[in-house]
């Protein structure tokens, strides 16, 4: 695709399913990407073969997002590897659906550590680091259909989901000055383990619960994720800030 020949991302929570849809999608379009997660694995190394395959850089950073102290490591050793950062992307993912009189309060607390502090430090970060070398650049953050419709026992997802959005329009407002550009997608019914590159899933046309997941009849894939982040974050997208992009087969149309 070419859009964003030689750009340089980082898209944090990236090394499988969504993570590894937006990772590839940025590749295509001509990123070097770097890659952070947790933990360093087989889904790791799986994810920078795939991109080194596409002809650009890749890397993988292992840190833990909910920590300023790694967050900074992790944005000193991206720009010492990469020279800059053109795209950041936030896509961690952590909760465990508890019905809401069941709710532990370990649990909200650390799904609000990964999903909403450690998307404002790693955005703080690489907008600091944007900011100082002069070229502006796009931030996109993974929401969901959750910040805005309710299922049972998704209290402390949707909420964090939720307060993405706002702070994708508190970032809008405040860097588009310095040419930064935030914006955040928000997935639907996903099918995580369907392969980049692959055929799209098959729509059902007959049954009345693919109806109620997707308009379309068929889920959304980490592939149709990771193009709408690519799209956002290249010159195609130049003057498109803050918004809250659905990527969902229309699902919050229904």
């Amino acid at each position: 695709m070419g859009m964003m020949d030689g750009s340089k991302a980082l898209v944090t929570g990236g090394k499988r399913r969504i993570g590894r849809g937006i990772a590839l999608a940025l590749a295509e379009a001509g990123c070097d990407v770097g890659i952070n997660d947790l933990e360093e694995d087989e889904d790791a190394h799986e994810t920078v073969r795939r991109i080194e395959a596409m002809g650009r850089k890749a890397t993988f950073y292992a840190a833990d997002i909910s920590d300023p102290t790694q967050v900074t490591g992790l944005l000193e050793r991206f720009v010492a590897d990469f020279g800059t950062i053109d795209a950041l992307v936030n896509n961690p993912y952590w909760s465990t659906n508890r019905p809401f009189l069941e709710l532990e309060a370990d649990n909200w607390s650390r799904t609000m550590d990964v999903c909403v502090k450690g998307f404002f430090l790693c955005s703080q970060a690489a907008a600091r680091v944007m900011v100082e070398h002069g070229h502006g650049g796009s931030i996109t953050s993974i929401s969901s259909v959750h910040a805005s419709t309710v299922w049972p026992e998704d209290c402390a997802y949707g909420v964090a989901k939720a307060a993405i959005l706002r702070l994708t329009r508190s970032m809008a407002v405040e860097l588009g000055e310095y040419g930064i550009r935030a914006n955040s997608v928000l997935p639907g019914f996903m099918e995580t383990s369907h392969e980049f590159g692959t055929p799209p899933p098959a729509a059902d046309v007959s049954s009345k619960a693919s109806r109620n997941t997707s308009l379309l009849r068929r889920p959304s894939t980490p592939e149709d994720i990771g193009r709408a982040v690519a799209f956002l974050a290249s010159p195609a997208g130049a003057t498109i800030n803050g918004v809250s992009l659905p990527v969902d087969g229309g699902l919050l149309a229904w």
